[in-house]
């Protein structure tokens, strides 16, 4: 009882939407490109990617020379001058005057000719961190597929089921009406017809339930693939049984090993962190400098004495920085590269052998679940005949609604076993496509 309720409170809540419900025909690969199109999962990792590819230009700018303005106005205190007199003068001669008011702008040049490699090496971990983002990108837009895939799959199951739902429903109200002729002839009692009305109530309430779940899992996917939530959709693909994927395991797991983007992208994380090992060593060499200024200042402290006027002076020349003592601390910048570029590594491996295994998986699984297409099919045949042959019987008087009820069962399962197999087998070749990298 609870059960039918929370089926009709779901029905109640999803039934508006049947009112304007719009219809849209969609094949697989329909599907799949419109939620690559509208995934805000790969608009995030776009933007990552952008940013990623930003950094390293950021860092290459660093090659090219930089060219700085600075400007400024300073009021001084009043001070005395400096002032001397002459033998023979009575005057005092002012040597270097007082200006309080100081105006200045210089121009500055520089361009880096050596710092230890460093600004190569971080450049180079940079741009492969960017790489790795990009594959990041591929690794999502590959999450975003398999999601597709299952929904798409699943609600075709769920709709294939409903269907030989509603098959069974037409059946069992003929074997009810059968079984209410028979007991007006008086050759069946109405225990007999209790049974089969149990039945028909229950299966119908079934096919509600499914109904329900039916309704969840198609807004699921509108909303996956950026439609209207409302939205009717066509399933126009139908599961294939054609298989053309490489049987060799072995070739398939080395293949995905070198393909598969999140593989790839660990990878060149561990050649990043490389780089970020000679970027940190550079800290204990020295930085030359090429450095050249234009100075244009009232009054100009290079020109004696001072006077109140715009005056403007340049100088050249080459500059080295180099830190003789700071604690050891390039020793410790060193040692948290390495570390990462330790961790980067063992991520990679680790992410190797899942591959492995994942495809190994994947690969033994999928050829079960193709035999049991077959099988299925196989069962429904036999439990169709079954029933012909008992519905038969039973409208001739010759059989119980018990052997009617069984023989129901047995079709009913069968038909759903036989959509299961189909559609869990594009699921497992689903599974398998994703751990291929595919």
């Amino acid at each position: 009882m609870q059960r039918t309720r929370l089926v009709g409170f779901v029905l109640a809540i999803v039934s508006p939407f049947a009112v304007a419900q719009t219809t849209l025909e969609l094949t697989l690969d329909d599907a799949e490109r419109r939620a690559i199109e509208t995934s805000k999962l790969l608009r995030s990792s776009h933007a990552r990617v952008q940013q990623a590819q930003l950094r390293t230009d950021e860092i290459s700018t660093s090659k090219l020379p930089s060219l700085s303005l600075q400007g400024g106005y300073t009021h001084l205190s009043p001070v005395p001058a400096l002032q001397f007199a002459l033998p023979g003068m009575q005057q005092q001669v002012t040597l270097l005057p007082v200006i309080l008011d100081q105006t200045q702008i210089r121009l500055q040049l520089q361009q880096i000719l050596y710092a230890g490699g460093r600004i190569t090496a971080s450049q180079d971990a940079a741009s492969l961190q960017a790489q790795a983002s990009e594959e990041d990108y591929r690794s999502d837009e590959l999450k975003v597929r398999f999601a597709i895939r299952a929904a798409y799959w699943n609600l075709y199951k769920l709709r294939a089921t409903q269907q030989a739902l509603q098959q069974t429903l037409r059946q069992l109200e003929a074997r009810v009406r059968d079984a209410e002729n028979l007991q007006k002839a008086g050759l069946a009692m109405s225990n007999d017809v209790l049974k089969l009305r149990v039945q028909l109530a229950n299966t119908r309430a079934q096919s509600l339930d499914l109904e329900a779940q039916e309704q969840a899992l198609a807004v699921q996917l509108n909303n996956s693939i950026g439609v209207p939530l409302s939205t009717r959709i066509v399933l126009k693909t139908e599961p294939t049984v054609e298989d053309t994927t490489v049987t060799d395991l072995d070739r398939l797991v080395a293949d995905a090993v070198q393909t598969r983007p999140d593989v790839n992208a660990s990878s060149m994380r561990v050649r990043s962190a490389e780089a970020s090992i000679a970027a940190a060593n550079a800290a204990w060499l020295p930085t030359i400098a090429f450095n050249a200024s234009y100075l244009y200042a009232n009054p100009n402290q290079r020109i004696l004495p001072n006077r109140r006027q715009f005056d403007g002076t340049w100088d050249v020349g080459i500059s080295m920085s180099w830190n003789l003592w700071n604690w050891l601390q390039p020793q410790y910048q060193v040692g948290q590269a390495r570390a990462q570029y330790e961790q980067a590594r063992a991520t990679t491996e680790l992410l190797q052998d899942n591959v492995a295994v994942e495809v190994t998986q994947n690969y033994v699984a999928l050829r079960p679940a193709r035999e049991r297409i077959s099988v299925a099919h196989e069962a429904l045949v036999q439990a169709e005949e079954n029933y012909t042959l008992v519905a038969n019987r039973f409208a001739s008087g010759l059989a119980t609604s018990t052997d009617v009820l069984e023989a129901e069962s047995l079709l009913l399962q069968a038909r759903t076993n036989e959509i299961s197999a189909r559609a869990d087998y594009m699921l497992a070749k689903a599974r398998l496509l994703n751990s291929l990298g595919k």
